[in-house]
């Protein structure tokens, strides 16, 4: 019965209350079956695993506990399902009780601040992992006791992996806590811009993604971009991408809170980027320029759109071009409501079919992706002013039939891959008619003996036809196409299906190549 199955965790518990027995080599098995039952029907036994749980762990003397660290960590693990560890939602019921992961985190601060390199890594791992079973209520009284040891451990050398550890489990707290966090605010800004200068790019990168998150609760932005501001004007290349892509990310998610005047020098700095030597730098300050227009003044944003984007003839040279490419691409990612707004639509749409000409292929592809994101928008928004995506299309149907180089061929497949997945609630997401377009280049390209272009033409049939629902457009289509077209369509199509039916299809696509920044999603 409920009763006694909720007496039995009282024995352990009582029994390490009391006794004089080292109770160490124990432990062990007492984590795995009390934490077990963390996820029990009955909240009562809930409670009384819990309550034995932290009468055991508390006893381990201060040695044992950093030494156990991995033990832990084995047994909250086992003590989840599969099912629930694929959801990110889920938190386990006995963490969530009133002050239900304190004795946990009390044993890992002591594996972060007394541990050896190894033990360290090992407890802010399992912080993370506590911090990702744990919902907000049940979070905020431990919140001094998680992130001060963090902050303590990114102050001092240690290797790259514990530091990008630390800086993951600050991010995730962030996530759950947010605004709990403010009385670190000031040391939280401080450690995570330190972490942008880190010789290590994964711990650069995993302080971008802490910072872009800490921003959504700071009301002071100036100094901190001020600082990402001066940041992007680095002598070392790897520090200036990181800066902009902080920039961005920031930006996108606080920019709202920035002054005009600090707006103003950034954009003029963006727009001195535009035409810089290094291909990664003019991608990542694409990004900025897209989240700068999220919230700059509108009469400034039409000003730096057509003096530094889609203004000028067709001589500039290849790196202001792919440039401009990626500032378009930057503006309809992540603000191309705002830009729609402007009444620009057209001017853009013709600038980046230019760009679509060019024979250069990091320009022909760069504008192949501004293009995408405009198709993107304008099927979401249910309109064509002035034919402009029905011109976007036909230039991508040609880029997809691209006869002199394969990059420029798979890359515009890997678009239509892309514009497919990017539009589920628009059904179907193309005419028939400019379906019918696509298939012939796409089908060709299946019979190609070069992989890339093979397989970028596998995904774009298999999500453009939207094999995964059925064969309803390919019966409506088949029509439209030529006795070749049709011929080869028929011999794909098994390989279509299977394609169609793998999940990984459409949780992502080649080429995005804004794919490391920040987004509203």
């Amino acid at each position: 019965s409920s009763g006694i199955n909720a007496e039995w965790p009282l024995r352990p518990g009582s029994f390490c209350s009391n006794t004089t027995v080292n109770i160490e080599e124990f432990i062990k098995d007492l984590w795995k079956i009390l934490l077990g039952r963390f996820s029990d029907e009955d909240p009562e036994i809930v409670k009384v695993c819990w309550e034995a749980f932290n009468t055991a762990t508390k006893r381990l003397l201060p040695g044992d506990q950093v030494r156990l660290v991995p033990d832990l960590r084995t047994a909250v693990s086992m003590s989840v399902d599969m099912k629930n560890k694929r959801d990110a939602s889920y938190t386990l019921p006995g963490f969530c009780l009133p002050k239900g992961i304190h004795a946990i985190v009390a044993l890992y601060r002591e594996g972060i601040l007394n541990g050896t390199p190894e033990l360290k890594e090992h407890s802010i791992l399992g912080i993370k992992e506590a911090i990702q079973l744990t919902n907000t209520v049940a979070l905020k009284p431990s919140v001094v006791q998680i992130t001060g040891p963090l902050i303590r451990v990114l102050g001092e050398r240690y290797v790259p992996n514990i530091k990008a550890a630390c800086l993951d489990a600050l991010s995730l707290l962030i996530d759950k806590v947010k605004i709990a966090l403010k009385p670190f605010l000031s040391q939280l800004q401080t450690t995570f811009m330190k972490s942008l200068h880190d010789t290590n790019r994964d711990v650069r990168n995993k302080g971008v993604n802490a910072l872009t998150k800490l921003v959504t609760f700071h009301n002071k932005v100036d100094n901190l971009f001020t600082d990402l501001h001066s940041g992007t004007k680095n002598t070392d290349l790897s520090i200036r991408e990181t800066m902009l892509s902080a920039l961005h990310g920031t930006m996108l998610h606080g920019g709202s809170n920035m002054s005009q005047s600090l707006a103003h020098s950034i954009s003029t700095t963006l727009a001195t980027n535009i035409g810089a030597p290094e291909d990664a730098i003019r991608i990542a300050n694409g990004a900025c320029i897209g989240s700068l227009a999220s919230f700059f003044g509108e009469e400034e944003l039409l000003k730096f759109i057509n003096d530094n984007i889609i203004s000028g003839g067709g001589n500039a040279d290849a790196q202001i071009k792919h440039g401009r490419a990626m500032a378009l691409a930057g503006l309809f990612k992540y603000s191309p409501d705002r830009i729609c707004k402007l009444e620009i639509l057209r001017s853009i749409v013709m600038s980046i079919a230019k760009l679509l000409d060019s024979d250069k292929v990091p320009v022909c592809n760069s504008a192949c992706y501004a293009a995408s994101h405009v198709i993107i928008h304008l099927l979401k928004r249910g309109d064509d002013p002035d034919d402009c995506m029905q011109h976007l299309l036909t230039c991508l149907v040609q880029n997809c039939s691209h006869g002199t180089s394969n990059d420029i061929r798979s890359f515009a497949n890997n678009m239509v891959h892309m514009i497919s997945i990017s539009t589920p609630g628009v059904d179907p997401p193309l005419s028939d008619q400019n379906i019918s377009k696509f298939l012939v280049p796409l089908l060709d390209s299946t019979t190609r003996k070069i992989p890339l272009v093979r397989s970028s033409s596998e995904s774009a049939i298999a999500t453009l036809l939207q094999l995964n629902h059925g064969d309803e457009i390919v019966e409506r289509v088949k029509g439209l196409l030529d006795n070749k077209s049709l011929d080869t369509l028929y011999r794909f199509l098994p390989t279509a299906r299977r394609v169609a039916n793998d999940y990984r299809t459409y949780s992502s696509h080649e080429d995005d190549l804004f794919g490391k920044f920040s987004s509203k999603n």
